[in-house]
């Protein structure tokens, strides 16, 4: 009965897993090419890289840098929020 319960331990874990990227990714898509660019390099990426080193590839300061994270941050979350707001999200 162990190994059973297991396995359904699991199986649960790794169905709430792929529901939470799936609403992650959506929620990804809703920000824009330099949002999406500026969010991933620094808190999805390993090492995150620094607002030094994506500021100089872009172009642009380090506070503007700072500042479009922080704004796709938040666009994010919003978006996540909105979906599970939604009747069946749980079936995306």
């Amino acid at each position: 009965a162990d190994e059973r319960d297991n396995q359904e331990v699991q199986l649960a874990h790794q169905d709430e897993y792929n529901k939470r990227k799936k609403l992650f990714d959506k929620a990804l898509a809703c920000l824009d090419q330099r949002e999406h660019k500026v969010l991933v390099s620094r808190r999805l990426s390993e090492p995150p890289h620094t607002l030094e080193e994506i500021s100089e590839k872009m172009s642009i300061s380090r506070e503007r840098v700072r500042q479009i994270e922080n704004q796709a941050f938040l666009k994010v979350q919003k978006h996540i929020k909105r979906l599970i707001s939604e009747p069946g999200w749980q079936h995306i």
